[in-house]
């Protein structure tokens, strides 16, 4: 499988499928990349989880603050700027607080909370990978311990926090390149996997969308073939291939076709350059 979104997702002229097209026999030997609030966490906006990380590694005092500004920090994230929110939210939770406080709270307590708001349809995918990246807004330090322990994550991109060297203590600021969101996120996942990009691509929100875009199928076949989804005489949402050479459509339902149909038209095309090259 490529790339989908839970729930089913259009995005300008992108259109990615659900996750309940995602044909689990397949991918049992494949990279992933996901994101986490909202796609392998239930919970979109990861406010909750700020507050917590305030209370236990820093004070009672700080996480109300941080409560009592969450209304503004929302209407922020929804009406002018993902990015913003996050750097708010990040400095409002963790200025001044010392880095082993924010480790030990981030691998004693936020884990149990993590834990229950798992998405199973997601996490049955995610497990199901042998290479598992967690690509996240949030703070490396904040989530790594549970992916990786929980979650079985290989590795978290996440956003990098600045630390005053003398104090050892969070300066409340983000390292460059920022919060990772958007194009940030596809270069993360370009940096981490190199030419070989992940299989599939788990995402919830637009700010996905470039990441996304980047995750390749599974079949080695698929980079001769341009993917669709096309509504069938019967009703029914399938999958085909267009051929990028001589432009035919195949159909490649997974429990109808598979990719064999796709192997042999790449071996016989002959506008295929490979082929040609061959002659």
């Amino acid at each position: 499988m490529g790339k989908m979104l839970p729930p089913e997702m259009k995005i300008g002229k992108k259109s990615f499928p659900p996750m309940s097209k995602c044909d689990l026999s397949s991918v049992s030997h494949l990279s992933i990349a996901a994101d986490l609030d909202g796609t392998l966490l239930k919970a979109s906006l990861p406010f909750l989880y700020y507050v917590l990380l305030a209370i236990e590694a820093g004070s009672l005092l700080r996480g109300l603050i941080l409560m009592l500004s969450l209304p503004i920090i929302a209407i922020v994230c929804i009406f002018i700027s993902e990015d913003l929110a996050g750097k708010i939210l990040i400095f409002l939770a963790f200025f001044g607080v010392k880095v082993s406080d924010l480790e030990n709270a981030s691998r004693a307590v936020l884990p149990w909370f993590y834990a229950v708001d798992v998405r199973s349809d997601s996490f049955e995918v995610f497990d199901s990978c042998r290479r598992k990246v967690v690509v996240t807004a949030n703070p490396t330090v904040m989530v790594d311990a549970f992916a990786q322990e929980f979650l079985g994550a290989d590795k978290v991109l996440g956003t990098e926090i600045e630390v005053d060297p003398w104090t050892e203590r969070a300066t409340g600021f983000v390292k460059a390149p920022g919060i990772l969101v958007g194009k940030l996120k596809k270069m993360a996942v370009q940096k981490e996997f190199g030419e070989d990009m992940p299989d599939i691509g788990l995402g919830d929100r637009k700010s996905d969308h470039d990441f996304m875009s980047i995750c390749k199928e599974r079949s080695t076949c698929w980079q001769h073939f341009d993917m669709l989804w096309v509504v069938e005489d019967d009703g029914v949402e399938r999958r085909q291939a267009r051929c990028k050479y001589c432009f035919a459509t195949l159909k490649v339902d997974p429990s109808r076709h598979g990719t064999s149909s796709l192997n042999r038209h790449c071996r016989t095309c002959a506008k295929n350059p490979n082929n040609i090259a061959r002659d």
